[in-house]
């Protein structure tokens, strides 16, 4: 029998006083919704608009590679959240680090962070810079990828590219939707939004609620738990929209996100023939994140400019506590968290002459952020052998970054087809870092964890440059060729043997050959790429003197090439077609660390290949089918290339019925039941290879309707 929550009963009551509070006769159209349009309609592609430039484009004629998710494609493919984001997207890879939105690492072509955690990839919704990279993918308008480095309009941590991700705002008609959905594992979810004016077009009001639970898919052998992967999601989202005057628009927006794991221990011997009923672990730990934010967007249209500004405050509070040693017997375990504080403000005018051979933009960027992080480690001394009681290491930091950027970028149009871009940025940062080491026994001072306390501060500044040239042979053809320069902001080690030393920026050049072309009466849309990636001063893991700690430094130089190709196509009224392949060769060039030499080894986290394939069919009597496949290639989750995760292949499938207000569907997620794994690592006490596994096969049934 399903259980239901206080807090799902809290969000059912909200979502039927939001149903309540709107007559029924309130218009929609279903149309919209759908993506293969009304069957009276050509079949032809829609134009694909983004921001992701910082300016409103048609995606086909911005000279870098992007990747558009839109609102269909998301629900279509039961895209959850970021992470779902790698089955329809080519060199897209996202390691679970942690669980329920516990601070994921992202490859993209290669490029990915490692043990210091500082994202390569930035994280923007609507426009207001992210800590993390995980975000619920509910009420989305659109999500944009960003592939190569995005330094000039983005500045620090996007260094592998940007992920763009553009909400819903307030509907100019009273309307309201509703879902729930129950699955395999006792899971079961709800979302649903309301949206309309307030004060006709001058005043606009959405809000937007998802509740998901999930007992998930791990066994602990233990404590015969099968409840050692549960998550309890809630987020919600409410937004204002205001436009005092013709030419002045106001958007409010306050956000929050609470994810919790009441047990978090999944992580079984890579070798079992189960993973998922494998984990065997003495402590059952926890995770939760709390995430609170508000931003305010501002809009002044001039008469041949605009003027944007972004202010945002953000908070973020992250806590795991775990077996670090996998193990039924108590030896070693962690409690690590982080409490992160950020305020944002941009300025940007952005010329507003559509038919002007020169466009152009230009703006300043001012951050500030606070991060305090802890870790406790305890080990369990006599249960090692050694004779003597266990003791714990307790390590502490204070971070304070302040940052400044001045960007701008032009773009001119020749007569003749050719555009060039130009652009250019200068970031300054300066951080002050403070932190603290206290062993609560002499066993750990003798192990070389003696007391600390002491501060340091750097400053850190960046030229970002980038160039592009585009050529339209035709409206439907265009080649082009970019350069760009990218970084990884330095900072400090915060835990290990190295507490307390501070590393440089990572920089990284990216160069770009590509096409955007469509064809077949724009039923068909084909765009690839070829890209060489050279990063400098690369942050990695580097294996201390005592052989037991790594610490982060500037200690490599790595390379990345590859080709991708996208393709989304419509050849009949009701069939969408998507696809996607791409093959990354990622390389460690100089990397030396511990005494052991990684030249040529592959760069971790970076797929060799990946693939995907998906189509939906929309039958004009209201059938509903849709199918996906995705690749991921092999590739290494550790420097020294020891245990491979094998490529693998996932299928999804999902079957249904719509209406102008209601559609009912069923679906299943990993039908081949494939075992993978998303994360895995060498137990530094026992020297086991252990894994977390990815989501086995699972079935479910989706109800939503719309007013």
């Amino acid at each position: 029998m399903i259980k239901i929550g206080s807090r799902l009963q809290a969000v059912l009551l909200s979502l039927l006083l939001i149903f309540s509070s709107v007559s029924v006769d309130s218009a929609y159209t279903q149309e919209a919704e759908k993506g293969a349009g009304s069957f009276s309609e050509p079949v032809v592609l829609e134009t694909i608009t983004v921001t992701a430039e910082k300016r409103e484009k048609d995606v086909q004629t911005i000279p870098s590679s992007v990747t558009v998710v839109g609102e269909t494609q998301i629900d279509d493919f039961q895209l959850e959240d970021t992470l779902d984001l790698i089955s329809i997207m080519p060199n897209f890879y996202v390691v679970e680090m942690f669980n329920n939105g516990g601070q994921s690492v992202a490859s993209l072509r290669g490029v990915a962070s490692g043990g210091d955690r500082k994202l390569t990839m930035g994280v923007y919704v609507d426009d207001v810079p992210y800590y993390g990279l995980d975000f619920s993918l509910f009420d989305i308008e659109r999500v944009e990828v960003l592939r190569g480095p995005q330094g000039t309009l983005y500045g620090r941590n996007s260094q592998a590219g940007v992920i763009n991700i553009i909400t819903k705002k307030p509907s100019s008609v009273w309307e309201g939707n509703a879902r729930l959905e129950g699955a395999s594992y006792d899971s079961y979810g709800v979302k649903g939004a309301l949206s309309g004016p307030i004060l006709g077009d001058r005043l606009g009001f959405k809000a937007a609620l998802r509740y998901f639970e999930t007992d998930g898919y791990f066994e602990n052998r233990y404590d015969g738990s099968d409840e050692a992967g549960r998550e309890e999601i809630l987020d919600g989202r409410l937004t204002f929209t205001a436009a005092p005057t013709d030419k002045l628009d106001l958007t409010l927006t306050a956000d929050f996100q609470e994810y919790e794991s009441p047990e978090y221990a999944n992580f079984a011997p890579l070798d079992a023939s189960d993973m998922r009923k494998a984990v065997n672990a003495d402590y059952p730990g926890e995770s939760e994140k709390d995430a609170r934010g508000i931003s305010l967007r501002v809009e002044y249209q001039f008469t041949d400019m605009k003027l944007v500004s972004i202010t945002s405050a953000r908070n973020e509070e992250f806590f795991l506590s775990n077996d670090v040693d996998f193990m039924p017997t108590d030896i070693m375990t962690m409690d690590w968290g982080n409490d992160v504080t950020s305020y944002a403000q941009e300025f940007r005018l952005v010329s507003d002459q559509p038919k002007s051979s020169l466009q152009w933009l230009s703006g300043v960027f001012l951050f500030y952020e606070k991060l305090d992080e802890e870790m406790g480690m305890w080990m369990n001394f006599m249960n090692m052998g050694m004779g003597v009681p266990g003791e714990t290491l307790v390590q502490k930091s204070n971070i304070d970054t302040k940052s400044a950027a001045l960007f701008g970028e032009i773009i001119y149009s020749f007569d003749n087809g050719l555009a060039l871009t130009l652009g250019l940025r200068y970031d300054r940062e300066r951080v002050d870092f403070d932190y603290s080491q206290q062993a609560s026994g002499p066993t750990l001072v003798m192990m070389g964890y003696p007391a600390l306390a002491s501060s340091n501060d750097e400053t850190f500044d960046a030229w970002l440059p980038k160039a592009a040239l585009s050529y339209h042979f035709s409206k439907n053809i265009m080649p082009y060729f970019i350069v760009s320069r990218g970084y990884r902001a330095g900072g400090f080690n915060t835990v290990s043997a190295k507490v307390g030393t501070s590393y440089d920026p990572e920089f990284s050049w990216n160069y770009e050959l590509g096409a955007k072309t469509t064809w077949w009466d724009n039923r068909l849309r084909l765009n690839a790429a070829l890209f060489y990636i050279e990063r400098d001063n690369m942050l990695v893991d580097v294996i201390a003197s005592d052989g037991r700690s790594s610490y982060i430094d500037n200690a490599a130089k790595a390379s990345s090439k590859g080709v991708e190709v996208e393709l989304m196509a419509r050849p009949v009224q009701g069939l969408d077609i998507v696809a996607s392949a791409a093959y990354t060769d990622a390389q460690y060039e100089d990397y030396t660390a511990g005494g052991n030499n990684y030249d040529g080894n592959t760069v971790l986290y970076s797929p060799e290949y990946t693939a995907s394939l998906g189509a939906t069919y929309r039958f004009s009597n209201g059938i509903f089918l849709n199918a996906k496949y995705n690749y991921i290639g092999e590739m290494y989750y550790d420097v020294a290339n020891i245990r491979p995760q094998g490529d693998y292949g996932l299928f999804d499938a999902k079957v249904g019925y719509e209406t102008e207000r209601f559609d009912v569907y069923v679906y299943g997620k990993n039908l081949f039941d494939k075992e993978y794994s998303t994360r895995s690592l060498e137990n530094m006490v026992s020297g086991t290879w252990y894994g977390r596994a990815g989501v086995p096969q699972t079935f479910g049934v989706v109800m939503q309707g719309r007013f």
